[in-house]
């Protein structure tokens, strides 16, 4: 049961990123911003896919245990994709808290959620949104657990989702490009490059809306037709 709350808990004095451990990290940035923010009211909201939800669960769990933050400021996890995190007891102790709430986007097809098991003592925390990616008409109907797994989908998806038994149907505008960015889930008639967030995201290019579209090449860069003697 230790197994996430080391990752949370430990630093690596060799790294440039993690001489300090996670929680060390957020708990100085939280209590700088109610510092900050201290004559006005404030909520937090701590979000994250996969390894992330699971530190993002346990973080939001541990400011509210140990009082970092005073009992009437809301504390919310928004997390995606997460693993089970603890046994049954840490759930009820979850509970007992009235300023905590976590919401859990879960795809049904989904393996990473079930582990690592009720058989090692694992059950699932906070509240669940089961949402299906197979129900996006823009998604391959991909075998790949990978994709099942990608966030970019998931949020693809939360946008245009109406209940298991409704019609997908957009709500939020929201670059549909940002699904391909580590993946090949979109369908090729979307002309969309797979894996396309590397260097110089393989033309793609971020308009001033928000929009991903692929970019016009380089002046340089353009095919001259050749030059024919007739």
């Amino acid at each position: 049961m230790r197994g996430w709350f080391t990752i949370y808990t430990s630093g690596d004095p060799r790294s440039p990123f993690t001489k300090a451990s996670a929680r060390k990290q957020f708990q100085s940035n939280i209590k700088r911003l109610m510092n900050k923010y201290k004559d006005e009211k404030v909520s937090i909201i701590v979000t994250g896919h996969s390894l992330g939800a699971s530190l993002a669960v346990l973080s939001s769990f541990d400011i509210v245990e140990n009082e970092i933050v005073p009992p009437d400021v809301i504390v919310s996890a928004i997390v995606f994709g997460c693993p089970e995190i603890g046994n049954r007891a840490f759930n009820n102790q979850i509970k007992q808290h009235s300023n905590l709430h976590i919401l859990h986007v879960r795809n049904t097809i989904d393996l990473i959620p079930h582990y690592p098991s009720m058989i090692l003592g694992y059950v699932k925390t906070g509240t669940e949104l089961v949402i299906d990616t197979r129900k996006s008409p823009d998604l391959k109907d991909s075998k790949n657990p990978g994709d099942w797994h990608n966030l970019q989908a998931m949020v693809h998806v939360v946008s245009g989702w109406n209940g298991p038994n409704a019609e997908f149907e957009l709500k939020v505008k929201r670059s549909l490009a940002l699904v391909n960015k580590s993946c090949n889930f979109l369908k090729d008639e979307c002309l969309v490059p797979a894996s396309w967030w590397v260097e110089k995201n393989k033309g793609m290019m971020r308009k001033a809306d928000g929009e991903w579209v692929t970019e016009s090449p380089a002046e340089e860069d353009r095919p001259v037709p050749p030059v024919l003697d007739f």
